[in-house]
């Protein structure tokens, strides 16, 4: 072997197929980085892998398996250009995206399909399929974290192979890389963040004049609003994030639907207006603690102080997160979009990488 400290040559390096289930914002964001000279090739490149996307299933465009690799390229024109993915395919017929996960020749699954708050499907579905199967898995979707997080985690603790989550609260900011990795022996005792991009920037442009329905429509042309925006605004993506947050790092399977929600629908744009003057705007905050009777999370509108590293503008996300022997410890993002969800990913991918470079062929 040849080259840099911690790289690996080109005939070294193994192929990791890669199948993703959902091809929205995110997906597609992915994908473009992916080609064979984007950044994100490099990184995998350099992490002992060659990456190949070998599979694509979509809601409205088709799917597509090719086990030599589908060209990124072609793909991302035929979706932008409304046309079906379905001219790519390779091999026998797929009925549906949950046949898809059972059948395409992949070594990890990226699960990008829309948020359900209510039940966490077909995602968890999917997760648990690909594991089954002996696929490594990543995330952007709550879902799975928030409804299923200790039975997922378990399965892919027995097949030996990678659950991983990181852009599914925070987009690409380390959360729970950061409490695994960073705060060994720590115990998280609560949290309280801005975790919603799409309430933090509507809030922000009510407050510069702009009309709620308007600042919805700049959410949605970012792609960082939910494909549902009410979820966004009536709190349920908060309150999917809350329970996430604390089944992963309080060991806490608080559902969805027992977390104290409110939204933002009911302020009046006037009021908005008169607390940013005040200096204390509104945020949609979503808490978490430890109370006698186990975990407690709630989302509400809270007024902030603008020195509180919850305050930010436009679609800034914050957490703070209260532990026992670290004290607190803020993660900001400052601008969340798709770009940074995408850069999530890819953070998981890299550890998915090292750990298929590193078995046995």
């Amino acid at each position: 072997m040849s080259g840099r400290p911690g790289t690996t040559t080109g005939a070294a390096r193994r192929p990791l197929r890669i199948a993703l289930v959902g091809f929205g914002h995110v997906g597609r964001r992915l994908a473009a980085r992916l080609s064979r000279s984007g950044p994100y090739a490099r990184a995998l490149r350099a992490a002992g892998v060659t990456p190949r996307v070998t599979g694509i299933a979509t809601a409205r465009h088709g799917l597509a398996v090719d086990e030599r690799g589908l060209s990124l390229a072609r793909c991302l024109s035929a979706v932008r250009a409304g046309r079906s993915l379905a001219a790519f395919h390779r091999g026998p017929p797929l009925a549906s995206a949950a046949a898809f996960v059972r059948r395409v020749p992949a070594d990890v699954l990226v699960e990008l399909t829309p948020l359900d708050p209510r039940r966490g499907e077909p995602a968890i579905a999917h997760v648990r399929a690909a594991l089954r199967r002996g696929l490594h898995v990543v995330t952007a979707n709550k879902g799975p974290v928030a409804f299923a997080y200790r039975s997922l985690r378990g399965l892919a603790g027995r097949r030996r192979r990678l659950f991983l989550h990181e852009a599914a609260v925070m987009d690409g900011a380390p959360v729970f890389n950061l409490v695994e990795r960073c705060l060994p022996g720590a115990r998280v005792l609560g949290f309280r963040g801005t975790l919603n991009s799409t309430t933090s920037l509507v809030l922000t442009r009510i407050e510069q004049g702009m009309a709620a329905a308007a600042a919805v429509r700049e959410a949605q042309a970012l792609g960082i609003a939910e494909a549902d925006p009410a979820n966004d605004l009536d709190g349920w993506d908060a309150a999917v994030k809350g329970a996430a947050l604390a089944s992963a790092l309080m060991d806490a399977p608080v559902r969805p639907a027992r977390v104290r929600r409110r939204g933002i629908q009911s302020l009046p744009a006037a009021a908005v207006r008169r607390a940013a003057r005040q200096g204390r705007p509104f945020r949609l905050v979503t808490r978490a603690w430890r109370a006698a009777g186990g975990v407690r999370v709630r989302v509400g509108p809270e007024r902030l102080a603008v020195e509180d590293p919850l305050y930010g503008a436009g679609s800034d996300s914050a957490l703070v997160l209260q532990t026992d022997l670290m004290g607190e410890i803020a993660v900001l993002e400052r601008g969340g979009t798709v770009e940074q969800t995408a850069y999530g990913l890819l953070s998981d991918l890299v550890a998915v990488a090292r750990a298929h470079a590193a078995r046995r062929p």
